[in-house]
């Protein structure tokens, strides 16, 4: 008669020693690749939002161009004499005497 004893299945202990020195490995490995992927998503929002900004400031630069240029052209039509002198002639103004103006030497 044959009489057998089943035992369970036991890991041995070298089993635990390799799979912890294993998840020594894979834990610092998958920091490091978060990391590095935290890193580039990082930088590449940073990228986007600087060209953003780079595309406001060119836009904002070429309105204010603009606005100088129309007011230089103003500024020139305020100041053309012939339109001086119907500005004054509309108020009443009328060319001075000669006796009121002064020669320069």
């Amino acid at each position: 008669m044959n009489i057998s004893i089943r035992l369970p299945n036991r890991r041995l202990p070298e089993d635990d020693d390799a799979q912890k020195l294993s998840l020594l490995w894979v834990l610092p490995l998958l920091v490091l690749v978060t990391a590095v992927a935290l890193v580039y998503a990082y930088t590449t929002i940073r990228a986007q939002n600087l060209s953003y900004e780079v595309s406001r400031g060119l836009e904002t630069q070429r309105e204010l161009l603009e606005t100088g240029r129309r007011l230089r052209v103003e500024l020139n039509n305020l100041r053309s004499p012939g339109r001086l002198e119907q500005e004054a002639s509309r108020r009443g103004l009328l060319p001075p005497k000669p006796e009121q103006t002064r020669g320069l030497k």
